[in-house]
């Protein structure tokens, strides 16, 4: 059974009143025989404590721990980053509807400059849909790909892969290798629609550029598992390996993972 990493997972703290913590979360990776993940915050209305989770993912030697950006001013972009690298973070996440930074807000491509400039990762949420479509546009990847040319050097994890266009997506950051689409809650959510032959067409002829995900607590790895296996029936080893952990792992340049159960 080809190993995983999760690329794209939302595991909580074990603090009073949640029952989703990290070790619940770390105990379902390994039944599903995964690698390991990314754990990647999300901005919080009372505050995010970005120490506490870095040191509570570092304790487990299998998740990647990706920092939640909060909704700062433009003279603050510059050191936030910085702070965050201090700490030993390696990657951001913006997630536009929960931040509030629209990637036709001024902000972002600054966001992303700097990113670069520190030689942080940038994880993006793909999701194209909100409720205030004034704050972040139905469509986009207009704005995106022109702040991601704007900073050469960024590498970026595209969260959900364009979910409804992720063929559009795709050939939008073909030749952009510093760019790396994620098939997360995409591949689960639209199942049984004609995604899956898009999906499927992807897993056959863009393996060395894609990577999956849980979005969890959305989605459990063991649901990620059997639409892997779906979607790379019949795909020659190295193709699976590209796409259930090898692309991923290389992306962000991971030394060391515990092995997976068989």
């Amino acid at each position: 059974m080809t190993p995983l990493f999760d690329a794209n997972a939302h595991p909580a703290l074990a603090t009073a009143g949640k029952t989703e913590t990290l070790s619940v979360f770390t105990k379902k990776l390994a039944d599903a025989d995964f690698l390991g993940a990314c754990a990647v915050g999300l901005p919080q209305k009372e505050g995010f404590e970005h120490l506490e989770f870095l040191k509570a993912c570092r304790a487990r030697k299998n998740l990647f721990p990706v920092a939640a950006w909060p909704n700062v001013p433009s003279e603050e972009i510059e050191g936030q980053l910085a702070a965050l690298q201090e700490m030993g973070y390696r990657a951001i996440k913006i997630h536009p509807r929960l931040s509030g930074l629209s990637v036709r807000d001024p902000r972002f491509a600054q966001t992303l400059r700097m990113a670069a400039a520190a030689e942080l990762i940038v994880f993006h949420c793909g999701y194209q849909f909100a409720a205030d479509n004034s704050l972040h546009p139905v469509d986009p990847l207009p704005w995106l790909l022109e702040a991601v040319a704007g900073a050469p050097t960024l590498r970026m994890v595209l969260l959900h892969g364009g979910t409804v266009e992720i063929l559009r997506y795709a050939e939008s950051i073909r030749t952009n290798p510093n760019v790396l689409l994620d098939l997360s809650n995409t591949l689960q959510r639209y199942e049984g629609s004609s995604l899956d032959r898009d999906i499927c067409w992807l897993f056959r002829t863009f393996d060395r550029r894609i990577c999956i995900g849980t979005d969890y607590p959305d989605y459990e790895p063991a649901q990620l598992r059997v639409r892997f296996e779906a979607s790379a029936d019949g795909l020659p080893p190295d193709k699976r390996e590209n796409i259930g952990w090898k692309n991923i792992v290389d992306f962000l340049r991971i030394e060391a993972l515990p092995a997976a159960r068989n």
